[in-house]
């Protein structure tokens, strides 16, 4: 056996090379590699590497920080309230699509709550510096999504009539 240090880099190569969804598979690699440990010892590990459980093709699988499908979100809720001012300053719709216009600079990181909120009125965006383009979704209508959009930008009910 080795030292942590040494485990948490082959867990690290392990991950980043192979498609593991359970601690089971991952234990049975680990000791394939000389490392048998624990299930409360993976999970510790797996807690340090920052390692995330996502959906992928066929199934779940953990990955790193370092791969580019690996997203944290906050919860809406845990965000303080004097970090909600959002930048937000009007909105105006076409068809199935809402524009709304921020304050220079405020697009991406109102662009990002949206989609980390998960908006099942919403199907995507895309921000610029001053500018979101929402894309709502076919099925919604938009007082749905005017409804939904204000969990996130409370602001946007004074705006839409």
């Amino acid at each position: 056996m080795g030292t942590r240090m040494q485990r948490l880099e082959v867990l690290r190569v392990i991950l980043s090379c192979n498609e593991m969804g359970s601690h089971e598979e991952i234990l049975k690699e680990l000791a394939k590699n000389g490392w048998a440990v624990t299930q409360a010892t993976l999970s510790r590990d797996l807690t340090k590497l920052h390692a995330a459980k996502i959906l992928g093709n066929g199934g779940y699988r953990y990955i790193l920080p370092e791969n580019p499908l690996y997203r944290r979100t906050v919860k809406p809720d845990v965000v303080p309230q004097y970090l909600r001012n959002t930048g937000f300053s009007s909105i105006n719709f076409s068809g199935n699509m809402a524009i709304l216009h921020t304050r220079p600079g405020y697009a991406a990181g109102l662009a990002s709550d949206i989609d980390s909120h998960h908006l099942s009125s919403v199907a995507g965006t895309i921000a610029g510096d001053d500018t979101i383009l929402v894309i709502i979704s076919e099925n919604a209508s938009r007082q749905e999504f005017t409804d939904e959009l204000a969990t996130v930008i409370p602001a946007v009910k004074s705006v839409v009539l």
